[in-house]
């Protein structure tokens, strides 16, 4: 496929430099949450997500979910076993529907577009509206970017090697449409391309972010999109995508090596 079938179809935080998402604080105060009339697995759950996604797995406590839950330390072990068992839970509950989400529009592509390679838009589309429309929290952060951005900020954790484990395969499925699309590129140059696109992405989500105020900063006294409107989000990483894989090739077969 030529780079004109990439052609848009008609119709945490501040940087991590900037102390931003991905920089857990000990100390940052979280937004009263009210606790909800649920089973306590479910309540505890609830609570778990919010407070992990914005403080971080390794700073978040047990006893910062028993407070704001309103459970005991023995729920958390009845329940989950173990304060490491509760953050995998979390951790997963927060990431795997967002990838469950993506397959399952991937999939759809490849029904709607068989037997030929899938249009790269519709590629996008798969990878970056279940992003978008991603769980938020009660103040409007998607859970989905923070807990990224805290596993970003210590890669040889023990929850990101988890993470990792479950989650790397979904990023090959990505790799492989991409391949089969954009021929004209090594797999690595794929792969690169694939890290820009989608770490482009999470780093403008988390400029989305209400903790994050960087797009107010920058703007100033100027005008800016509505943030919380989901569509007109999306439409930009998806142009700007398209633009950053159609790019030229920067390398070339004898440049990869082993």
């Amino acid at each position: 496929m030529s780079t004109t079938s990439l052609a848009v179809p008609a119709n945490h935080s501040r940087d991590l430099e900037d102390g931003g998402v991905g920089m857990p604080v000990p100390d940052m105060p979280v937004p009263d949450m009210p606790v909800p009339d649920m089973p306590v697995p479910d309540r505890i759950l609830k609570v778990a997500k919010e407070l992990i996604s914005r403080k971080g797995p390794t700073v978040t406590t047990v006893r910062d979910i028993c407070d704001a839950s309103n459970v005991n330390v023995a729920s958390i072990h009845y329940y989950f076993g173990s304060k490491d068992a509760l953050v995998k839970t979390v951790l997963l509950s927060i990431l795997e529907p967002v990838n469950i989400e993506r397959r399952v529009l991937l999939e759809a592509a490849r029904q709607q577009f068989q037997p030929g390679p899938l249009p790269v838009p519709a590629i996008l589309e798969a990878l970056f509206r279940p992003l978008v429309m991603a769980e938020r929290s009660v103040d409007g952060g998607r859970l989905f970017v923070r807990a990224e951005n805290h596993l970003r900020a210590a890669p040889d954790s023990d929850y990101t090697l988890f993470v990792g484990q479950h989650m790397d395969g979904y990023a090959q499925m990505f790799i492989d449409v991409l391949a089969a699309s954009l021929p004209q590129f090594t797999r690595a140059e794929i792969i690169w391309r694939y890290e820009f696109i989608r770490g482009s992405a999470m780093h403008l989500l988390a400029n989305c972010d209400p903790l994050s105020q960087k797009f107010q900063v920058l703007t100033g006294a100027g005008r800016m999109i509505d943030l919380d409107d989901n569509e007109l989000v999306l439409r930009e990483l998806l142009v700007t995508s398209l633009l950053g894989l159609s790019a030229p090739a920067a390398w070339t077969s004898q440049d990869v090596h082993r």
